[in-house]
This record gives structure tokens, sequence and C-alpha cells, in this order.
């Protein structure tokens, strides 16, 4: 099942909820994909990437890439399509004092200094409220243009000001460096957070992960503490605990299948890591939860 909503300014939501999908195609315009439960696979210009419940991946214009899903439940997905005019009046009128209206506004002359990053983002925040929001005015049947682009707007600026404040946080821990220096650490790191974020269920070493980072492995590390006070081993177990979660939340999977789809170790090495982060044992996590719901 896949529902399209083409919006008279070229902005165009997809709701869907399928089992197989293969497509690959040129991306017109700037994009969010959302993905609400299993595994979605991209392939950009030849970099694969996977994105599990939780992330959502952003891809630029005139990327070439391939969108996979091939399930034997249906996987639910959500992508948001901005067309370029819309894209260029969000660039304008952000990068503006609050305090001044934008001469050009409607003319389409976007900023040079806005960047929007390619890579996946964890969803959180504001940004999963209004995706969120915005799945169900689409479940809905909802037709009014206004109150959608009130919730695309919401939901670009969510995104901007989350990579924002990821590269600032970063580039501020980073402050004793060059700027271009800095800005090309920025760009590694990403590369390793989205390797991780894609690869969690795998068994990862150091070296793959800074081969795809394109840093030595001691780099990696060092730049990675330096940047987020935390290192990349500790990172993928943050991922590992945030997947498991959900699982325990919205599925009836026993303890051993979460284990492995979240790859790690043991049900013990599991329960040890879980009690220490939330002061209970998974399955009591997961009946607190079922009662609530």
């Amino acid at each position: 099942m896949e529902n399209v909503l083409k919006l008279s300014n070229e902005n165009r939501i997809c709701s869907s909820k399928l089992t197989y999908k293969n497509i690959t195609e040129v991306n017109n315009n700037f994009s969010l994909h959302v993905n609400f439960n299993g595994n979605e696979k991209f392939v950009l210009n030849k970099k694969k990437l996977r994105l599990f419940p939780r992330t959502f991946l952003a891809i630029n214009p005139e990327t070439l890439y391939s969108d996979i899903i091939d399930s034997d439940s249906p996987v639910q997905t959500l992508s948001i399509s901005f067309g370029k005019g819309f894209i260029d009046d969000f660039k304008t009128s952000f990068l503006k004092n609050d305090n001044s209206f934008p001469d050009n506004f409607g003319n389409h002359r976007p900023s040079q200094n806005l960047t929007l990053n390619e890579t996946i983002f964890p969803l959180r925040g504001d940004l999963k409220y209004n995706i969120e929001h915005l799945k169900v005015l689409i479940k809905s049947n909802c037709n009014d243009e206004l109150l959608l682009n009130e919730f695309l707007y919401h939901i670009l600026l969510n995104y901007y000001t989350l990579y924002q404040k990821d590269m600032r946080f970063v580039e501020e821990r980073l402050k004793d460096l060059q700027f271009v220096t800095r800005k090309e650490i920025y760009r590694r790191l990403s590369l390793a957070k989205e390797y991780l974020y894609s690869n969690f269920d795998q068994k990862i070493n150091i070296y793959e992960l800074s081969k795809y980072s394109c840093m030595s492995a001691t780099h990696l590390i060092r730049s990675f503490k330096q940047a987020y006070h935390t290192t990349p081993h500790q990172f993928l177990i943050n991922i590992r605990l945030k997947q498991a979660e959900f699982l325990l939340k919205n599925t009836s999977y026993p303890i051993n299948k979460i284990v492995n789809t979240v790859g790690l170790d043991s049900p013990s090495t599991f329960i040890k890591l879980f009690k220490i982060r939330h002061k209970i044992t998974p399955l009591k996590y997961r009946t607190s939860h079922n009662a609530v719901n």
C-alpha cells in the first residue's frame, strides 16, 4: 500500500507499507526518508546504507539512489520531497534577521550559505513529533495544503536545527583547530556515525569503521571522544540499547531474538547493560510499557 500526496508547490509526501520495493532514480529535490519499523536499504552513489526504526535519511538533489525493501512483514515508511521553491524560500527567510522581512520572498533566490547534510540522523524531539503528526494527517486523507505545508516547514526547520546543533556541538569541542580542519573532521565523524547507525546489528571492528570514515583508527577514536565525549564503541552500544527498547515496546520478540537483532553478544550482556541504564530488567521494562499502552 502506498499513498502519495502531491501539493501544488511541488512538495510531495509518500506514506507506504510494503513488503517489497526496488527503485533506482535520481533524486530531484531534497528529501527525508523515515523508517517506522523493519529494515530499508539505500544505495547512494555506491554508498550502501540501511535505515532502521528511530532513524531517518536525508538525500540531496541530483543524488542517484536506490531504495530497497524485501521483508516478510510490511515495512512502514514516510518520505518527504521538498519542492525547489519551498527550499529556496526556506533558505532565504531562515537566514534573514528576525526583524527584517525578506525583500525577495517568493522570488526563489536561494542563499548559498545554507547546506543540507546527506546522512543518517536519529529521529527524536520536535522532528519526531511533527513527523508522527504528519503521518496521522496523511492516514486521515487530509488535503488541507496550508496545514500540510506548515508541518513540512516545521519538519524542515527541525531537521536543519538538528544538523546545525550537531555540527556546532562538534566544532565547539574542536575549536582549537582551524575552521577548514573542523569542517572536515565533522564530515568524517558523520560518516562514522552513519556507519554505526546503518550496521549496529553487525559485528563492527574499528578498522572497518576507520576505513569508512577515512581516518586512522587512533585518529578516529581520539577525535570521536573529543567531539562527542564518548567512544565509537559506547556510541554503538547506545544505538543497540535504543533499538532494543523499541523492540521491547513494539514487538513480542523473546529476549534472545532481541539480542540477536540488535547485535549484542549474549542475553546476559544485554540484561546487564539494560539494568545499568534503566534500573530494571528488560522484561519489567516491557511489562511497564505494555501496562501503559
